[in-house]
């Protein structure tokens, strides 16, 4: 026997594996249905074209040498992952993955909570949610879609806006606010983050022909949902996107303060290969997707009407 590119073929392994197991060819035969001869010459073409004894033939029985004994713990787990990767395809055929890169903070506020509507109504398709905040991700094509935020779609992928409308507001957490005498925005803490990072310069061009001096402490993070934590832990007002507040506000852990707005910038697009634009399970989810979009500004818009908002001095 032959190496081909230095792997030895799979039925001589699976012949050794099973004879080191129940050291015995016999046994070894039974299990993969083959016979005794078959068996014993598909380990021996093995040895000789390893050049290692992977077997001491005792007075009619099998012992495994050192060498035999590490090399079946090897190919043990190696053929027990091939076979979980075949059951792994096979299951593929009925209940298919779809594989969705998605920012972290917009996956964990808005998209996750969501989800069991999805698989309520979808339970043959399996989501992979990847969170990912850099738009390279398409490069390797790994994501059969992507939930991306930016001024612009990523070149040479089909897809389509979902939000272009969402807009920066300035919050708080209600035990903030109610420890300040008065909402003097320059001085108290503004909490930035990497992602908006001319926010608080452009509300301030906003209220005044020149940039607001800044009097109390800045906080800053990285990840939007670092900088949501920090302001629902009461560190200072922040300016942030509404879509990814939008629980905090309905449940009452943050509170929008004064009425400035600013359209974001950063529009929602969900993006994919065009090769994989006929893809049910991609058609299925982006459907739902549009569906749950179209719930969230209904439900968006009837709050409004309710929301107290807190004045700034």
């Amino acid at each position: 026997m032959s190496l081909r590119r230095g792997i030895p073929s799979l039925t001589a392994l699976q012949a050794f594996e099973a004879s080191a197991r129940h050291q015995s060819f016999s046994k070894a035969a039974a299990e993969l249905q083959q016979t005794h001869g078959a068996v014993c010459k598909k380990v021996n073409e093995l040895e000789a074209s390893l050049g290692v004894r992977l077997f001491d033939r005792v007075s009619q029985r099998l012992m495994l040498t050192e060498s035999g004994a590490e090399y079946a713990r090897r190919i043990r787990v190696h053929l027990e992952q091939i076979r979980q990767d075949t059951r792994a395809i096979a299951a593929h055929r009925d209940c298919p993955m779809l594989r969705i890169a998605v920012g972290l903070t917009f996956g964990a506020q808005w998209l996750v909570p969501r989800l069991p509507r999805f698989h309520d109504a979808h339970p043959n398709i399996q989501l992979r949610l990847m969170g990912r905040d850099q738009p390279t991700y398409f490069q390797d094509l790994n994501f059969d879609a992507a939930i991306h935020f930016e001024q612009s779609p990523l070149p040479g992928l089909a897809g389509k806006v979902l939000i272009a409308d969402d807009e920066i507001w300035m919050v708080a957490a209600p035990q903030f606010l109610a420890q300040a005498a008065e909402i003097d925005v320059a001085a108290l803490p503004w909490i930035h983050t990497r992602d908006l990072p001319a926010a608080w310069m452009a509300w301030s061009e906003s209220v005044e022909q020149t940039r607001i001096a800044h009097q109390g402490s800045d906080h800053f993070f990285d990840f939007f949902i670092m900088a949501i934590h920090a302001a629902v832990a009461g560190l200072g007002l922040a300016l942030l996107p509404r879509i990814l507040i939008e629980r905090e506000l309905l449940g009452g852990q943050l509170m929008r303060v004064g009425n400035y707005s600013a359209i974001n910038a950063e529009k929602t697009y969900f993006l994919y290969p065009e090769q994989k634009r006929e893809w049910t399970p991609l058609v299925t989810f982006a459907t739902w997707l549009d569906a749950e979009i179209a719930l969230y500004r209904n439900q968006r818009d009837r709050a409004d009407d309710e929301r107290p908002i807190a004045g700034i001095a």
